[in-house]
């Protein structure tokens, strides 16, 4: 491989890691539905029933373990913190990185061939999209770049106008904050650290174009990144990990609210339990068909779980995939709205190489944390935020990454296709078109006033259209659920995660997704657990 195609390669997808958003429970079951499985099944009741452990059902699962009620929590994907495995590096990744592939998926340099395992990410692949989810207790929190942003008021006030923003803003926004542990970089170490020098030029050259930057909070725990760089304790973020999880450094959900409710002893956390379908009994009850698997994606046994009051918490793809699955499969009752305004949250990659004589490069040191935001969502003509992203390919490159969210135009639609059994999603390149209008606008901008030409060699000639780490909607609040997550047409059927959300939140949307599951719960638990309380 020559020098260009290296860069090409690895630049494609080294952009990924930064900024994956949230978790899934999405997968084809081992056995097809309809099928009798090989293995014995089991039948269990339990009282209260969660489906994923990402943000949605994290929040659930602590707020009901406080009031004393019993939680299963069922995730498809291991439990790492007990399972002794380690997460990969970027560089020469281990059997953990990929979810059941032969080969990395990031997209970046995948040239690694791998042994199928139930690893840390994963990718789900549509015609003019892909999309990337996490997978392990902890959802997408496990592999995401950890930015905790909270969207502006006025657009939250826009996207929910039946919700009341006041609250939101005076209570759950800075409750999801505190639990999550967001924390801010302090400004004496990001100017010492030459691991952010790549931040450095890209807000110096944003504030040239007259581009308003912004300081950008996260869940890494940036104390403990101070003493990484004084090689005090074991590196990750600056150490390159984070796309395939970072075993040092990061508050991840199973860090912060899946570890307090495993505190009350109240929750039962079932891993590798992959979820196959979902049917309604006579009695309005659920049963929740579960093939149990190894780490090879085998089913090892056939399970039956029934309870009377379950919890969807599947990530926005995971949610969907298994409401239209059932209704397919098992005429599970579900209205018109399921599958509607869905949304890749405005994500557009793109990049710019500038003139390297002017700064001197990005440096070969690089934090896999980033730090800075570009603010322009203010502009009538050109809206968008935008996250100015590492690239550690351990050379002094004159390359800069950007992730832009934008407002969508257009939604997309996903339905359930019977013959292939998988997901359909109705999107394509006039959904992104003007995204792509906006990237060039931004890149226009940034090269008169600093030098330099779009980054032809990243994406698709520096435009990735196609990529997304954040897909959100298609079980709307207050359209496919009530204000509350209560799926239409029941009275114990939940929805709680990013499907809630309308497509798009203007930035990354884990603390958002984080501020409406405890909105949502908390009326669930005083309306529907009064007896529990």
């Amino acid at each position: 491989m020559n020098r260009k195609e290296f860069i090409q390669t690895s630049s494609l997808g080294i952009a990924a890691f930064f900024f994956l958003g949230m978790g899934s429970f999405f997968g084809k079951s081992p056995d097809p539905v309809g099928e009798k499985s090989k293995s014995p099944t089991e039948v269990l009741e339990k009282e209260v029933v969660i489906i994923g452990s990402g943000y949605g059902g994290s929040v659930a699962a602590l707020r009901l373990c406080e009031q004393n009620i019993p939680v299963t929590l069922l995730e498809m994907g291991l439990n790492w913190e007990k399972s002794g495995e380690k997460y990969s590096p970027m560089i020469n990744p281990g059997h953990s990185a990929a979810w059941l592939k032969t080969k990395t998926i990031a997209p970046f340099m995948n040239l690694f061939r791998l042994e199928k395992f139930t690893g840390a990410l994963d990718r789900l692949d549509f015609e003019h999209i892909k999309i990337w989810v996490g997978r392990g207790v902890g959802g997408g929190s496990l592999v995401n770049g950890g930015m905790a942003v909270t969207p502006k008021k006025e657009y939250f006030k826009e996207i929910f106008p039946d919700l009341n923003s006041e609250k939101f803003y005076s209570h759950y926004f800075p409750l999801a904050n505190k639990e999550l542990k967001t924390n801010v970089a302090s400004e004496d170490f990001l100017k010492d650290c030459d691991y952010y020098k790549f931040n450095s030029v890209g807000e110096e050259e944003a504030k040239n174009a007259g581009f308003k930057t912004v300081r950008v909070p996260n869940v890494y725990d940036f104390k403990y990144m101070e003493k990484e760089y004084k090689n005090e304790v074991p590196r990750s973020a600056l150490a390159g990990e984070v796309i395939y999880g970072n075993n040092y450094g990061k508050n991840s959900l199973d860090k912060t609210y899946l570890k307090k409710a495993s505190a009350t002893g109240k929750l039962e956390i079932l891993e590798l339990h992959q979820v196959n379908h979902i049917a309604q009994k006579s009695d309005k009850s659920y049963s929740i068909d579960i093939s149990i698997i190894n780490t090879k994606g085998e089913e090892i046994k056939h399970r039956i779980i029934n309870t009377k009051k379950l919890i969807l918490s599947a990530g926005t793809m995971g949610s969907l995939e298994l409401l239209l699955k059932s209704k397919a499969f098992n005429q599970f009752p579900i209205d018109n709205n399921i599958g509607k305004e869905w949304g890749n949250n405005g994500n557009f990659m793109t990049g710019r190489n500038f003139v390297k004589g002017l700064s001197g490069g990005t440096g070969s040191k690089q934090s896999t944390i980033p730090v800075g935001g570009i603010d322009h969502w203010d502009d009538k003509e050109h809206p968008f935020f935008v996250e100015i992203a590492p690239l550690p390919m351990g050379l002094n490159v004159a390359t800069s990454l950007y992730l832009m969210v934008n407002k969508l135009k257009k939604f997309g639609e996903v339905s359930y296709d019977l013959k292939e059994q998988k997901l359909d999603l109705n999107w394509d390149k006039s959904h992104t078109a003007h995204m792509k209008n906006n990237a060039k606008y931004f890149l226009r901008t940034m090269n008169k006033a600093n030098g330099g030409t779009r980054s032809h060699l990243l994406f698709h000639n520096g435009f990735g259209a196609d990529i997304c780490y954040h897909p959100l909607g298609g079980i709307v609040l207050g359209k496919a659920t009530d204000q509350f997550g209560r799926l239409n047409g029941h009275d114990n059927f939940y929805v709680i995660d990013g499907s809630l959300i309308p497509g798009t939140v203007g930035v990354n949307p884990f603390v958002t997704i984080t501020a409406i599951a405890e909105y949502c719960i908390e009326e669930i638990i005083k309306k529907d657990f009064a007896q529990h309380i």
